[in-house]
């Protein structure tokens, strides 16, 4: 055993990243033996060598190895103070929590990260300090603290944590309220008391609490914030609504969909993708046509998780009188990519509008691209010359462009050539341009 030892020490000393790796796991598996041979290697200059020194010794997990360990966690290199955290909470042993907590204030977040999961292996011993900490003025030390105690979920912290909530720092805030909702039952009365508090950023944080502990008592709290004066506690309410998923809050985040704030829009749009139901759609239809491209993502992606159950309702309103809610209707259902949308899709492209038919052109790509291909839709075929006719450029362009698709595929019911000849002349050179290369194209594949 002593030469396989010795063999993996050197391969540790000697060799690339992987076979040092590798010899790391081995001697953690053989345990006890390889620990003098391992000891010997957290004075090596090399990084990463002390580095898989102290992930074996973290591994083999003794508790005598803390004192050993407890000196690199100043080391200079990132990677060994990162590493010797892992380690520390792989041990758990008590005498840790002081250095582990030194940590808090280190300037890599990853190795606050690890600090943390570090101290919250250590569990319950460790409350008492990082409850202290609470109050240090350094802030990552507080969000550190916040985190750990959240990770231990003793329910001891939760007053202390109530008591960040109003912190100057929203990192600081967000991480007590993340901690506070995996305490739990404990906390759900004091942050309900707090949803009326005056502070906004108490109230802001107090939402998202309560929002990530998706307990339906505070859906009737929740929805009173959604006429709160601040934008960000109204965005947080319409995010906790969402989370919790409460039909009962439907119609008032339907009501933050019109509001004048972006994010407020934003955080609507995603609630009621969540949530869905009918009373969804149209209010989502609109924000497809806001003035903020990001709106106008957050309610497509909602569509999105709709799915199947908003399909019909969004057929209907392809024939609405309302242009706008014509085109959102056949952005949605490209959206949704059902296949059953296609006729009515196509019956779209004779829409009146432009806009409209754009859209019905786009989400017939993306629920078939070869859609115009299929046997059911080839009896639409012939009456593209109607839609060319009426159409500006843009829609001429998408027509000769499926044209010439239908040309290169050889599909006998359309005389492809016939329809597109009236457009070599045509007064713009764009659509000369496309009709002339398509029919090159028509004339290739006929040969």
């Amino acid at each position: 055993m002593k030469e396989g030892i010795t063999g993996l020490i050197d391969n540790i000393i000697q060799g690339p990243q992987d076979i040092r790796e590798a010899a790391a796991c081995a001697l953690s598996r053989i345990g006890e033996p390889a620990i003098d041979p391992l000891l010997t290697l957290l004075g090596n200059k090399d990084n990463q060598i002390r580095k898989s020194a102290v992930t074996a010794l973290g591994e083999i997990g003794e508790k005598r190895l803390i004192e050993h360990l407890l000196p690199l966690i100043s080391d200079m290199d990132d990677g060994v103070r990162e590493q010797v955290a892992h380690a520390l909470g792989k041990i758990g042993d008590v005498k840790a929590i002081g250095p582990l907590t030194g940590l808090f204030r280190d300037r890599n977040v990853s190795i606050r990260i690890a600090s943390v999961d570090a101290i919250s292996r250590i569990g319950n011993p460790a409350v008492d300090t990082l409850i202290r900490l609470l109050g240090d003025p350094n802030e990552s030390v507080r969000e550190s603290s916040a985190h750990a105690l959240g990770k231990i979920g003793d329910e001891k912290a939760t007053g202390p944590l109530l008591q960040l909530l109003s912190d100057r720092n929203i990192y600081v805030r967000m991480a007590a309220a993340q901690a506070l909702s995996k305490i739990g039952e404990p906390a759900i009365g004091p942050l309900i008391a707090l949803l009326s508090d005056k502070n906004d950023a108490v109230r802001e944080s107090a939402v998202y609490a309560l929002g990530e502990m998706a307990d339906m008592r505070s859906v009737p709290h929740i929805i009173k914030l959604v006429t709160d004066s601040h934008a960000f506690v109204r965005m947080a309410a319409a995010h906790a609504l969402g989370k919790i998923g409460d039909t009962r809050a439907v119609d008032p985040i339907i009501r933050l969909a019109k509001d004048r704030n972006v994010f407020v829009r934003m955080a609507a749009a995603h609630a009621l993708g969540k949530i869905g139901g009918v009373n969804a759609i149209e209010p989502l239809l609109a924000l497809l046509s806001d003035d903020n491209l990001f709106v106008r993502m957050a309610a497509a992606n909602a569509f999105n998780k709709l799915g199947q159950m908003a399909l019909e309702p969004i057929l209907r309103l392809l024939a609405s009188n309302d242009a706008t809610v014509r085109r959102a209707a056949a952005q949605a259902l490209g959206k949704i990519g059902d296949e059953r949308a296609i006729t009515p899709l196509i019956l779209s492209l004779w829409d009146e509008n432009e806009e409209v038919l754009i859209a019905a052109g786009e989400a017939l790509e993306k629920i078939d691209p070869y859609w115009y291909a299929r046997d059911a839709t080839r009896q639409y075929l012939p009456y593209f010359s109607e839609a060319l006719k009426k159409g500006g450029k843009h829609v001429k362009l998408y027509f000769i462009g499926i044209l010439e698709k239908i040309g290169e595929l050889g599909i006998s019911d359309i005389d492809v050539a016939d329809i597109l000849k009236d457009y070599i002349k045509d007064e713009d050179k764009n659509i000369r341009l496309s009709t002339a290369l398509a029919l090159e194209k028509i004339k290739k594949n006929a040969r």
